[in-house]
């Protein structure tokens, strides 16, 4: 058999390689198509490394980095792949990518019996993508793409929800969206996330940081941080944390995660002072099979918690929200999958021991 895996984010390299791990006997191929030539170079390496995990890897981030310009060739790429029989299955996190729409296509012509499998992608495998009701990405996006790419292209209303999918793998299969229950859903096991050798994996992706392996396990309390416009508009809010956590956890075992995005390091170090200001450029989910098993991550509702308590099910969650106002319709999605909802004032409390949370790893089934 072989295992095809179109990797585009940190998300999907790890959960790839936890799939990868649990069939040995299988040839087991890393398709690279991020757009960050960086981050693509960053996985190669990581998997050139381990051929225990991933027996080859077929990179066509150079071509994906160019947009359209390069799509003909990522084509040529695919079609010199796939256009031979084989038995083969291939995984994506994101179906809505022509290059795993066109490999599809390719495999299917010269074997009927190809399978396409969704991965979780985090929130939109529950919540739906963002912009399914809106006319254009219901209707227009696709008749254009169907104009122009022609019949092989299939439309996904949401993420996984395309005719090339034939099987949806996710954390919490009675919580994915109904258009995604339309298809066979099996649960991921997510085990091997802590098996060495996944742990050696996620250490090769934090390049740069030799430190880290050490440094992640001694950490008490990571603190992820949404984009900086939140914290510009209320600084002192989010200060006022980084003081509570000060009062029950010394701030060099403090780590805060700050978005992908960040362009001012200078804030999250003025708010949170004395705390290890992790590296923004690297995704958590490359963290987390270092994290020590007493860690606890707080944040925003996002899907980066959504991530930790599926990965790491072991570990403490908690949602932080605010002390006023609405907390969003995932409230209802956390609140099932046992991710506690903490207002932000009685931080401290569960900090110290008087919060009634779910304990880690019981999920809330109520609703379900």
């Amino acid at each position: 058999m072989n295992d095809y895996f179109f990797i585009s984010s940190p998300l999907h390299f790890l959960i790839a390689a936890n799939v990868a791990i649990q069939h040995p006997q299988h040839h087991e191929v890393a398709v690279l198509i991020s757009k960050d030539r960086t981050a693509a170079a960053r996985y190669r390496a990581a998997a050139e490394k381990h051929p225990e995990i991933f027996s080859r890897v077929l990179d066509l981030s150079p071509a994906a980095a160019r947009g359209r310009r390069g799509r003909a060739a990522a084509f040529r790429d695919l079609r010199a792949e796939f256009a031979r029989p084989m038995t083969a299955r291939l995984f994506t996190g994101n179906d809505r990518r022509l290059e795993f729409q066109y490999a599809m296509h390719t495999a299917s012509r010269a074997n009927p019996q190809v399978t396409g499998i969704y991965l979780d992608e985090g929130m939109v495998t529950y919540a739906g993508h963002k912009s399914m009701h809106r006319l254009a990405h219901r209707w227009l996006d696709p008749l254009c793409k169907k104009l122009y790419y022609g019949r092989w292209y299939r439309p996904a209303v949401t993420t996984g929800a395309s005719a090339w999918i034939d099987t949806v793998h996710a954390a919490f299969p009675a919580a994915v969206h109904p258009l995604l229950k339309t298809k066979p859903v099996q649960a991921i096991d997510v085990a091997p996330f802590k098996s060495p050798a996944l742990r050696s994996l996620a250490s090769a992706l934090l390049e740069g940081h030799p430190d880290y392996p050490e440094l992640l396990g001694g950490i008490k309390v990571v603190y992820t941080l949404p984009h900086e416009g939140a914290y510009r508009k209320s600084p002192e809010a989010y200060a006022a944390i980084g003081r509570r956590l000060g009062q029950y956890v010394r701030p060099a075992a403090i780590a805060i995660k700050p978005h992908p995005r960040m362009t001012r390091p200078d804030l999250p170090a003025r708010m949170f002072p004395g705390s290890i200001l992790l590296d923004h450029r690297l995704g958590l989910e490359a963290m987390l099979p270092l994290l020590g098993d007493d860690c606890i991550v707080v944040g925003d509702i996002s899907s980066t918690l959504l991530t930790t308590r599926w990965l790491r099910p072991d570990l403490t969650v908690w949602a932080l929200v605010p002390e006023e106002g609405t907390v969003g319709g995932m409230a209802a999605l956390y609140r099932r999958l046992g991710i506690p909802l903490v207002h932000s004032g009685r931080l401290g409390e569960c900090l110290a021991g008087e919060c009634p949370p779910a304990r880690p790893g019981e999920w809330t089934t109520e609703g379900m």
